[in-house]
Order: C-alpha cells, then structure tokens, then sequence
C-alpha cells in the first residue's frame, strides 16, 4: 500500500494524481518500470521518476523514517499498515493543563506490553525505553505530548519516527478530540473510565502527590493506559475503513490488559 502514495511527490496534486491513476500508473514501480508512457512532459515525467526511485529505495531498505518524514498527512494510514507490528503508542499526563506543565506520568504499549513511567518513581526510565521504539504514534503529540517531552528531559528533537493520530483522522473527516472520535467510531472504554478527562488527570496527579492517594494514582495510570490502549484501537479501525482486511481487529478483552499497570 505504501508504495502507492504519490501525494509527496513534487508537483503532484489531487489532479495529476487522477491523471496517473487514469493512466495506469498506481504504484511507483509502473511508474519506473514504463516510462515512456508516462502521461506528463519529459521533464516531469523525469522528475516523478526519480522520485518514485528514491521512495522504492527507501521502501527496500524499510527506512521507517523517510516516509514519516516525507508522506502527507493523508497518507500516513499507509505507513501504519506496513509497520504497524511496529508501532508504540504514547501518552502523557501532565502536573497542569498548559503546555509548560511538568510530566506527571507517560504510558507507552510498546511490543504488546505496557509501560508506565511515573514522576518520583521511575520517570527517567522512558528515556532508556525511547530509543527502542522504531515507530511511535500518539494522539496530538505533535502539538503537545512530543514538545513536552523534549522540554521536559531536554533532549532535543525526538528522533524516531513519528504519526500523529489525529491528522489521520482528521483527513478521513473524524474532526476533535481523542474521546470524541471514539464515540463516533464506536470504541468503547470501561465503565469506570467513562468521563474521566485531562482535568481530572490533573487532580488525580496532585491527589497523589500532595497526599499519598494510592487510589488517584492507580486511577491515573489506568486512565492514561486507556488513552494509549484507545490509540491502538482507533489504529485499527482507520485500517479497516481503508480497506486492510488482514489487520487483526482487537477485542473488548484487550482492555484487560490495563490491569498489568
């Protein structure tokens, strides 16, 4: 799949791209492979075949990266199929509500397991799991959960690849926010976790810090756990409706998994 997406490629917009799918050309291999067929003057023709040579060079050599990088938005769906054995899905909580608010905890399913990385526990440890992670998506992150990171370790750029959930969805017209969108597609979080939002998180954070609250603080981690379990969900539903039929869609049980934090 991801080696039809043409939408990166320079000059090729909404148009020219129904002008290489009317014309056969669906792939970057016909695009490379019957080049003087090419539906295009010479000049860009030339130019769209080396770009469809750069992307199968890079889809060879499984260079995660260069497509999360170089892929539009609109195709990002793209990459999380090919790789998304791959894929650890993130989410933070923070002392407040603002984007300068400290971390209160981050929570990855990263290789089929959950991780939970919690202030004045084990926070620090996230940063010797980061570098294991080959794929990383999150809900927003490029906006909030990523910026936060970088400041808070002060570690720079983040440098494995990264989808941002949410410009996926918006570009398959799912608008708003996390829980929103659950609802809309039909992804369903346990009982007990049904409205408890970011505010509350913040509660729950100073419930335990100020006060040694061993039930806020398990109700935190389980609720931002769910977060990171919902992501993997909303994954597979995005696939599904793109028409990937070989992805295994998870069941209600996967939400036992929260049990494991």
């Amino acid at each position: 799949m991801i080696d039809k997406a043409f939408l990166h490629f320079k000059g090729v917009g909404k148009k020219n791209l129904e002008k290489l799918e009317s014309a056969g050309f669906d792939n970057w291999s016909k695009v490379i492979s019957k080049q003087e067929e090419m539906p295009f003057s010479k000049n860009f023709s030339k130019k769209l075949i080396s770009e469809a040579e750069e992307n199968s060079k890079a889809l060879k050599r499984e260079d995660i990266y260069f497509f999360a990088k170089n892929l539009l938005s609109q195709d990002k769906w793209r990459l999380l199929e090919r790789y998304f054995d791959k894929i650890t899905f993130l989410d933070i909580e923070t002392e407040g509500l603002d984007s300068n608010s400290g971390i209160s905890l981050i929570v990855c399913l990263h290789e089929g397991k959950l991780y939970r990385f919690l202030r004045n526990e084990n926070l620090d440890e996230f940063l010797e799991l980061l570098p294991k992670i080959q794929l990383l998506s999150t809900f927003n992150g490029s906006s909030f959960d990523l910026p936060v990171i970088q400041n808070f370790f002060r570690i720079g750029e983040i440098s494995c690849p990264h989808v941002d959930l949410r410009w996926v969805c918006y570009h398959l017209g799912y608008k708003g926010g996390l829980k929103s969108i659950e609802y809309k597609i039909g992804i369903q979080r346990p009982y007990d976790l049904k409205g408890v939002d970011g505010f509350e998180a913040v509660i729950l954070w100073d419930n335990w810090n100020r006060y040694g609250d061993e039930i806020s603080k398990n109700r935190l981690i389980r609720y931002c756990a769910a977060d990171v379990v919902s992501l993997k969900l909303l994954t597979e539903k995005i696939l599904i409706e793109k028409g990937i039929n070989d992805i295994k869609n998870s069941s209600n049980d996967i939400w036992k998994i929260l049990d494991e934090v």
